[in-house]
């Protein structure tokens, strides 16, 4: 069973959470108390995917249905219609809309994840650390958040990976310096594997 301890950074108003864990930490929003707007959206969608289900077979039950090519074809249509519809939006009030990141130095993984109100998570992304090249810090335009950024390998898009105070995303920050290899250190390995593979000019003479 993992060991954890729970830090609120900033003791005036924290916004962010992080959750030592034995395999690493997490980081979610403080106020991550069940909500009554979020309980009222996640049971109203439930309500909404199993009703398109229900009209999405239940049309083949009515009587009086008729069966004719032309009726066949939009039946299924719209039964395929439905049916999907109505498998996504259970599949969305299912996994909740509580957001969660995992930073797992175990597994050298980095998940985000999606929780709903019962605390069972649904893993949405997840990134290699190893493809995490630098850890980067910005301030919103219009409020006085602040956001911390991975940066991938191959130039891809940044990824935001958690929001706070500043003085919160500043610990994340220095957290994730323990984790990630940067670019610099990568580019010195790189050349030195190289310098160990190229063979030596005086073998090479003697050769």
């Amino acid at each position: 069973m993992a060991i954890r301890s729970v830090m609120d950074v900033d003791e005036d108003a924290p916004a962010l959470e992080i959750v030592n864990m034995a395999w690493g930490f997490r980081l979610r929003p403080a106020n991550m108390k069940e909500q009554t707007s979020d309980t009222l959206t996640e049971w109203a969608l439930t309500f909404l995917g199993i009703v398109l289900l229900l009209s999405a077979f239940g049309q083949w039950l009515l009587p009086g249905s008729l069966y004719g090519s032309d009726m066949i074809a939009m039946k299924l249509m719209l039964t395929a219609v439905l049916g999907v519809g109505g498998g996504v939006i259970l599949s969305i009030s299912a996994r909740g809309f509580r957001p969660e990141v995992q930073v797992d130095r175990l597994r050298r993984e980095i998940r985000f994840v999606s929780r709903n109100p019962r605390g069972r998570g649904e893993i949405l992304a997840t990134v290699d650390i190893d493809n995490v090249i630098g850890v980067g810090m910005t301030k919103s335009i219009d409020g006085p958040d602040c956001h911390c950024l991975i940066y991938l390998l191959n130039g891809q898009k940044p990824l935001r990976l958690a929001s706070g105070s500043e003085r919160e995303i500043r610990t994340v920050r220095s957290m994730m310096d323990d984790y990630v290899t940067p670019a610099a250190e990568r580019l010195a390995e790189k050349l030195k594997s190289r310098e160990g593979k190229a063979p030596k000019s005086g073998a090479t003479a003697a050769a």
